[in-house]
């Protein structure tokens, strides 16, 4: 008999192999390896009989990595520098803490290709799970990966088509709604809408309800009156300008984005135009920005403490629950908050 020698010895089964032999998943092959309780006996009877089959060994180094362990919950965020994901970090960290678990924060920068290569950092290290706040809903390269990585996620004011995944939403649509209708109720009827483009959830749903507020007091809107494209300061800042530097300017503005709020104040003050006796202004979220300013802002509120605890307590739910867990849609409320920015527009 001769010698086996690399190019003749038989090539052993793969980890890959044996999850399309058994029909599962790569994660839950490496479930039933690791001897983790959250696997269905139907599952882990499929997945031995082909480990059987197959002849396949596991690495058994690296099996000792993967079952180190690890209570450590990723939370990526597309832009720390936001002042509402400090309020929401906090209090998902405390309930994860209550639970024996660290949080790992991570920034993404709003860019889709550091994201993916997040995702791929937080399952590589074994990370338990992870919250999400995207940037892009419709980067491909994005979405592929959160359907590829075998790790529980939460998707935070995100809600991206065709992916089966736990996501806790704002109800925007109705705050803007709201909003625009309380403007429209003390007489105005130019009424400017700076915000996000519809790439992400809140940005369609601020667009949806702006519109909803004028169909029902059966206004049309006037599409040169809403700036859709990021949540920068910058760009709000360049739009207000513009807006407001127009023939025709508009007599309210609602900023839809808290960050928005900061761009749309430097144009005001730049050009000197008073609020509300020239301008009304109202904003999303209760920054300090908006409750110190001078006037104090109108705002679309929500509670940001509940937003963190509500996406804390589901990731650990779907933890707890293993193989049997339904994804789950939760819809948090908004509500209009009245301050002193805005007033009927000027006659002059």
């Amino acid at each position: 008999m001769g010698k086996l020698t690399k190019e003749t010895r038989p090539r052993a089964a793969t980890i890959k192999e044996v999850a399309r032999a058994s029909g599962k998943s790569v994660g839950t092959v490496s479930r039933v390896l690791n001897g983790h309780p959250d696997v269905t006996e139907s599952s882990r009877t499929a997945v031995e009989a082909a480990i059987l089959r197959l002849g396949y060994e596991p690495n058994l180094a690296a099996q000792s990595m993967r079952t180190r362990a690890k209570k450590a919950i990723g939370f990526m965020v597309n832009d720390i520098s936001n002042p509402l994901f400090a309020t929401i970090t906090r209090h998902a960290e405390a309930l994860l803490h209550e639970n024996g678990y660290a949080l790992v924060l991570a920034n993404s920068g709003d860019r889709p290709a550091a994201e993916v290569e997040l995702l791929h950092q937080f399952f590589r290290h074994r990370t338990d799970a992870a919250l999400l706040s995207l940037s892009d809903e419709t980067n491909p390269q994005l979405l592929a990966r959160l359907k590829d990585v075998d790790l529980p996620l939460v998707l935070m004011d995100r809600e991206p088509e065709g992916l089966d995944i736990d996501r806790v939403m704002t109800d925007h649509a109705e705050g803007m709604c709201l909003a625009t209708a309380y403007l429209m109720g003390l007489g105005h009827r130019r009424i400017a809408l700076i915000t996000a483009d519809r790439r992400i959830s809140p940005g369609r749903a601020r667009i949806d309800g702006f519109t909803d507020a004028h169909t029902a007091a059966g206004e049309a809107v006037d599409p040169a009156l809403i700036r859709s494209r990021n949540l920068s300061a910058s760009y709000a800042f360049q739009e207000t300008f513009a807006l407001l530097s127009a023939p025709n300017p508009p007599t309210a503005i609602i900023s839809g984005g808290n960050q928005i709020l900061l761009g749309v104040m430097r144009a005001v003050r730049q050009l000197g135009i008073d609020v509300p006796k020239q301008l009304s202004i109202v904003s999303c979220d209760n920054t300090e920005l908006a409750e110190l300013g001078s006037p104090p802002i109108t705002v679309i509120w929500r509670d940001l403490a509940l937003i963190g605890r509500t996406a804390a307590d589901l990731l650990l739910q779907r933890l707890d629950a293993g193989e049997d867990w339904q994804p789950r849609r939760i819809m948090l409320p908004t509500e209009l908050l009245v301050r002193d920015s805005c007033a009927p527009p000027s006659t002059k």
